[in-house]
């Protein structure tokens, strides 16, 4: 436990450090209170979740890129105790994660496949090196020179998913891209071909050259006004092609060695186009659900695989995952909202309680009233994760759960 004397902090015994304090990280602080290790999680949100849960929240700026700040703030509290390790899950600070576990020297991804993994103009410029089938793109400096026929993709130099990326198919878009993109100063702008075809998120956790999977799912996406992209879910389907599932693995296995990722979590979105699959992102960590429903889905708990890898210990897997094709049917989907300012929510529990739904995830704390913008991808007030005799089953559980939720407006 951390202990206090004179506002200065110290750990007892070592602790792991968690970056992000957020629902989706509060899992693997229990799985470590279970083990009886100390977490030091670190937020810039000082009301963060994890807050209740971990033995000490350092409530800093994170900034994703080699903070000596950061590594200073942490170094005060943990001289006398040392660091176990560093544990970087759900959450987009891979540079960060790298660089503090380097200066304590303890496990991690390398500090330029996590660049590489980050930087969308990097990352374009090695896939075509490698020959890593992706779509046709051209590099700007910035916005005022792009002269191009529509429709077409602008993304922002850093951030992965969907953060910074806009389809432009008008002039009101691409003038709505310029206003958002105006903080962006520094940024150059990665211009790409639009591509269609069916978006998979795939995920495995990489540990002596053997890809461990545990995610084959088919995101819905949508694009929405000013170009903008919104996510509402996804399904996994034991039913999918295999043929298509191998050619999207083989994909995703050759971009992963393009950025020199070849150890630890490997998250990947890859579309499946008319003339094959091509990749969208490959990300050095995991996204924020699919370790957490990966026990009862793949039969394997990808929580405490990635705390064991964290502090440097040899892994053990007492089953392999299943395969795709032998895994549960999922659907997560997000409850939907307009904006306004929120009364009341009711039916939670219910929905909980509804047919073949193995979790429902609520991303904000329920202060009422509280405001809402139109939805994004940022804004979400919670999800369900629904399973069932097939996909189009696992779907309409979802649906039935999320239908049993009302919201009331002022």
């Amino acid at each position: 436990m951390a202990t206090s004397k004179n506002n200065i902090y110290s750990f007892k015994s070592p602790p792991l450090i968690i970056f992000g304090g957020g629902i989706h990280q509060i899992p693997y602080i229990e799985y470590c209170k279970r083990k009886k290790l100390s977490t030091l999680v670190i937020d810039e949100n000082k009301n963060c979740p994890a807050q209740y849960s971990c033995d000490y929240l350092l409530n800093i700026k994170t900034p994703n890129n080699e903070s000596l700040s950061v590594f200073n703030a942490i170094n005060k509290i943990t001289l006398k105790s040392g660091v176990l390790g560093v544990l970087i899950a759900g959450i987009e600070l891979a540079i960060l994660g790298s660089f503090i576990a380097k200066k304590f020297k303890t496990k991690r991804i390398n500090l330029s496949t996590a660049k590489m993994a980050t930087n969308k103009i990097k990352r374009a410029i090695q896939f075509k090196k490698f020959n890593i089938p992706y779509a046709n793109f051209e590099i700007f400096d910035n916005l005022v020179s792009i002269k191009k026929n529509y429709p077409y993709v602008i993304k922002s130099e850093e951030g992965s998913g969907s953060r910074g990326v806009r389809v432009i198919s008008s002039e009101n878009d691409f003038v709505s891209a310029q206003n958002d993109f105006l903080s962006k100063k520094k940024s150059k702008f990665l211009v790409e071909e639009f591509l269609q075809g069916e978006e998979i998120s795939i995920e495995a956790f990489i540990y002596e050259g053997k890809f461990n999977y545990y995610c084959f799912a088919i995101r819905d996406f949508q694009v929405i006004s000013n170009g903008k992209l919104i996510e509402h879910g996804s399904i996994s389907d034991p039913k999918y092609s295999k043929n298509q599932i191998k050619q999207v693995k083989k994909v995703f296995e050759r971009a992963c060695q393009a950025i020199g990722l070849s150890d630890g979590p490997a998250k990947g979105d890859i579309l499946i186009t008319e003339s094959g699959p091509k990749v969208i992102e490959v990300a050095s960590r995991s996204a924020p659900l699919a370790p957490l429903i990966s026990k009862e889905i793949y039969g394997i708990d990808m929580i405490s695989v990635h705390v064991k890898w964290a502090l440097g210990h040899k892994i053990i897997f007492s089953s392999k995952p299943l395969d795709i094709s032998k895994s549960k049917p999922v659907c997560h989907k997000y409850l939907s909202h307009k904006k306004g300012i929120v009364n009341n929510i009711i039916g939670i529990n219910k929905a909980r309680e509804s047919k073949n739904v193995i979790k429902i995830v609520v991303l904000r704390e329920l202060n009422y009233p509280f405001k809402l913008e139109d939805p994004s991808n940022t804004n979400r007030l919670l999800y369900v994760v629904a399973t069932g005799s097939n996909a189009k089953n696992a779907r309409l559980n979802a649906e039935i759960s999320l239908s049993k939720i009302k919201l009331s407006y002022k």
